[in-house]
């Protein structure tokens, strides 16, 4: 695999990526709700020689970009959603909202679509150039944050074509993303009696003090979870805001995470019981919705080591003065104040990497071979889901993040197009990890 040629590919377009990946940290669009950013993708990719079709009405923000029709097919996973409440000033050190409680990219999805975006062109022109067979799709994904959309493009049939997947994510740790927590999001609605709270309590039956038993009772249980489980949860409906009336309806929605989907399961029945509990204790009744399931990732030994290879050829990065300088100011608002280094430029190669986040990456990675990683695009210790993340978001360190994701993606996909060994491994190491769990 000639990999000045996919170096060659990238740096043409490299003006266009950044454009993209900055107007989309400008639509700051939330899950489900990002018609511009999939439409400024679409209509980059078509532009750009690929096909391009929407092809779920249930799933408006979802688009698939083809380019070719021949060989394996090697599909690519991008994403465009943004965060609630993490709008923030570009490259402002200190929490400055563009918009009170305002949406923005603490996620860094702008630079993680765009990546992948970059990548499959440069799969495209590496195809035409040298003869081989093969083909690539760019997947366009909404609804990652809270809203597991590529379980729904699963559902949609969305990915049957493909025969290996990659995806890539942003961070301030270069490595592998072969390890994910399976993730459930669930909705508690209680149903009480509203009354007046001081003329005459004894007539009503609070929804909110279910809510507040149930939280109670969850925070005892966490004595007793997997220590890589993970429980948390936001008030949808605290209620309402009047004190003198007895709340007749309230809602909490939660995030239960384990290492393991049957680990999940299980947690969720727990906390299922103890919100059953509440609504007996409070004389309520309990509406139970479950919202998003996140499976954790099916890792591939073959793809991993095909990543760890790409990642060691691709990094460490080379910073400037200035850019050093401008990563030390956000590195004192994350969760390594005092390290050395103000951005890590040094990947983690290790092939067994633990992670506490969730991904819908990883239903994906049950149904196609699929191979993912991690590269450092913020100032060290720069905490995801952050409004810090969120000023990073247009900065040159991103951006040089983003174009190495490009590359690492696109010259795993032309090695694996070019080696056929290589996807008859991927396949099997799915076969096998599939069998030992199912």
């Amino acid at each position: 695999m000639d990999s000045s040629k996919i170096a060659f590919y990238l740096e043409q377009s490299r003006d266009l990526f950044i454009q993209t990946s900055n107007t989309i940290w400008e639509y700051a669009e939330t899950r489900f709700e990002e018609h511009k950013s999939s439409k400024l993708q679409a209509d980059v990719m078509k532009r750009l020689g690929f096909e391009v079709c929407f092809p779920s009405s249930s799933l408006p923000t979802a688009f698939r970009a083809r380019y070719g029709t021949l060989g394996p097919v090697i599909g690519i996973l991008g994403e465009y959603d943004a965060l609630p409440g993490l709008s923030q000033k570009a490259d402002c050190p200190s929490q400055h909202p563009l918009v009170f409680q305002g949406s923005g990219h603490g996620c860094g999805h702008n630079l993680l679509g765009t990546a992948g975006m970059a990548a499959a062109l440069a799969v495209k022109h590496y195809i035409e150039d040298t003869g081989i067979c093969g083909s690539v799709i760019y997947y366009g994904c909404p609804g990652e944050e809270n809203g597991a959309g590529k379980a729904l493009m699963i559902e949609e049939h969305f990915f049957d074509e493909t025969d290996i997947m990659l995806s890539w994510h942003p961070h301030y740790k270069s490595g592998l993303f072969n390890n994910s927590l399976a993730n459930v999001r669930v909705t508690y609605t209680f149903h009480g009696k509203s009354a007046h709270a001081s003329l005459a309590p004894h007539l009503g039956r609070s929804a909110l003090d279910a809510c507040e038993l149930m939280n109670i009772g969850v925070n005892y249980l966490r004595e007793h979870m997997l220590p890589d489980a993970r429980v948390h949860y936001a008030y949808l409906n605290a209620g309402g805001t009047a004190p003198n009336i007895i709340p007749a309806e309230a809602q909490v929605f939660y995030a239960i995470r384990a290492p393991k989907d049957r680990d999940t399961r299980e947690l969720k029945e727990r906390v299922d019981n103890i919100a059953q509990g509440a609504a007996l204790m409070t004389g309520t009744q309990v509406t139970i919705t479950q919202n998003a399931v996140y499976r954790s990732f099916l890792p591939n030994p073959t793809l991993d080591q095909l990543l760890i290879k790409h990642l060691k050829a691709s990094t460490p990065l080379r910073y400037t003065e200035e850019e050093i300088r401008y990563a030390r100011a956000f590195q004192l608002e994350g969760s390594l104040p005092n390290a050395e280094l103000s951005i890590d430029p040094y990947p983690d190669l290790t092939l067994d990497r633990k992670s506490g986040i969730s991904t819908d990456a990883g239903n994906v990675s049950w149904e196609v071979p699929s191979g993912s990683f991690m590269v450092n695009c913020y100032a060290n210790g720069s905490p995801l889901h952050h409004w810090t993340v969120t000023a990073q978001g247009k900065a040159s360190i991103a951006h040089k993040g983003m174009l190495t994701a490009s590359r690492i993606l696109s010259s795993a996909a032309a090695e694996l197009l070019e080696t056929p060994e290589l996807l008859h491994s991927a396949r099997e190491d799915f076969k096998k990890a599939r069998s030992a769990v199912l």
